[in-house]
């Protein structure tokens, strides 16, 4: 049974993390780190974690695998730090807030040879999931295009929020939702070259909860890449729309290639699901009934409670994991690939700030 240090003690621990690992066979969390010590101690408390701590080196030292969940400038320092331990290490994205500091922090996980995750979430859904078994069976063939539409409004209220501060987040909705679409636009159609993007902050944002100012972050961006196979992709990210009741946001996605095409759509309420249409086929795309292996062990009567037995019972992020350190396995997507992605969120802001000049990677 493996010890398990989360450091984080933020809405996200308790919605994945911790009852993630509360029955996992192979560890549990068993000391929780936290900035604010009443904050951490009414966490620990409330999910029965038996020790917690504000200093998160003492936090990886005592423990055998980490969850590194803190705001984005801490990553790199706090996984570059259980990986020279030898701990086993789930890390947010981004992993870094520079893709130099990322490829460091892959090249030191390979040389100590330790598991590590970086838990790309939505590729465990049913429907991200469904969509690259199509791909990789051929349904569309060589891929031509890509269009990937990431809708969310938490920008809209304006207050301050720390995901929109520079210095602490190192970029908006680029790195937030975008670098999620870039992981899933390699997964799905191959290897990125080349990637261009504009980005705007529509919402003027409150200061500091101190009165200090600071560089605001993109709260809406459209990022645009090609593929090595010579397809395009479009990728639109905002965090300033408004999606309606719920959980506010809505996921959408249309893949076109040489034999077909796939329609995939996501509303976080009671939609999820693939359409697919072959060519030469009459249209309109028709439902493609999921594979009883991905849905089998899931309810699919809300998109939430998918989510829930998705990532709360199922071999999937931190349950997969685990098991995977437990055994001393090495799984996916790992720092490697979060390295990866973190070029290609660097080569976005970099084409966003020159006005969306098409960089290669």
């Amino acid at each position: 049974m493996l010890n398990v240090a989360l450091i984080g003690t933020s809405w996200w621990a308790e919605a994945m993390y911790l009852p993630a690992l509360a029955d996992h066979p192979d560890g549990r969390i068993t000391l929780l780190c936290g900035r604010n010590a009443v904050t951490a101690a009414s966490v620990a408390e409330r999910w029965a974690v038996p020790e917690w701590t504000t200093d998160w080196r003492d936090a990886i030292d005592r423990t055998d695998a980490v969850i590194v969940a803190a705001t984005n400038e801490t990553h790199a320092e706090m996984a570059r730090y259980a990986v020279e331990r030898g701990k086993a290490v789930l890390c947010e994205k981004p992993v870094a807030l520079s893709a130099a500091e990322a490829e460091a922090l892959a090249d030191a996980a390979q040389a100590a040879d330790i598991t590590s995750l970086v838990p790309f979430t939505y590729r465990w859904m049913p429907a991200f999931a469904w969509a690259k078994q199509l791909i990789d069976e051929g349904y569309v063939g060589r891929v031509h295009s890509l269009n990937l539409r990431y809708h969310t409004g938490y920008a809209l209220g304006g207050e301050y929020a720390w995901r929109f501060d520079k210095e602490i987040a190192g970029s908006g909705v680029i790195g937030d939702l975008g670098s999620h679409w870039l992981h899933y636009a390699r997964w799905w159609c191959g290897e990125v070259t080349h990637v261009g993007a504009v980005s705007e902050t529509c919402v003027q944002r409150a200061l500091r909860p101190d009165g200090s100012d600071y560089v605001r972050n993109e709260d809406s961006a459209v990022i645009t890449v090609r593929f090595e196979g010579g397809g395009l992709g479009i990728l639109q990210v905002s965090a300033a729309a408004y999606e309606g009741d719920g959980f506010g946001q809505t996921h959408n996605a249309e893949i076109h290639g040489s034999e077909g095409t796939l329609h995939i759509r996501c509303d976080w309420r009671d939609v999820q699901e693939v359409r697919g249409l072959r060519r030469g086929e009459p249209g309109p795309p028709a439902v493609l009934a999921m594979p009883v292996d991905l849905v089998a062990d899931v309810r699919r009567d809300t998109v939430h409670n998918t989510y829930r037995d998705v990532f709360r019972h199922g071999d999937a992020s931190a349950r997969l994991w685990l098991s995977a350190a437990a055994r001393g396995e090495r799984c996916s997507p790992d720092l490697r690939e979060g390295a990866r992605v973190q070029r290609l969120t660097d080569a976005a802001l970099e084409s966003a700030a020159a006005d969306g000049v098409l960089l290669a990677v």
